[in-house]
């Protein structure tokens, strides 16, 4: 397999668990192809990933960013910290769906995060 991307040598943390384990990622095709201890010796660009840890991704539980989203659509915030998932509404209350009845409830809450809550009532 010649993976378009090895990530090498870093310590992986895969969710499961165990302990980390040091090893190489293959990545072909923007998806982990091979995790192996035995390192890769090929691969368009690598990555030295030494003294670093390779994670799959994290997820936020309880996150208030419902309409951060659509001021920042590319979530660098997030990917920058390594989430690649956000759980949004676990309190009670979200931006969407809206409804007629509570979209002043919305611009009222937006006033407090942007100073231009109608451009976000524009997508609606």
């Amino acid at each position: 397999m010649t993976a378009e991307i090895v990530i090498r040598g870093g310590k992986i943390v895969d969710g499961s668990g165990n302990p980390w384990f040091k090893a190489d990622v293959g990545i072909k095709d923007g998806e982990i192809a091979k995790v192996s201890r035995v390192p890769l010796k090929e691969g368009e660009r690598i990555i030295d990933a030494k003294g670093l840890v390779v994670a799959p991704g994290f997820i936020d539980m309880h996150t208030h960013s419902d309409s951060n989203i659509l001021f920042h659509p590319k979530c660098e915030n997030f990917v920058r910290q390594g989430v690649t998932t956000a759980v949004m509404g676990s309190c009670g209350s979200s931006i969407a769906p809206i409804t007629e009845s509570y979209k002043e409830v919305v611009r009222r809450r937006l006033q407090l995060q942007t100073q231009e809550p109608e451009l976000f009532l524009q997508v609606f």
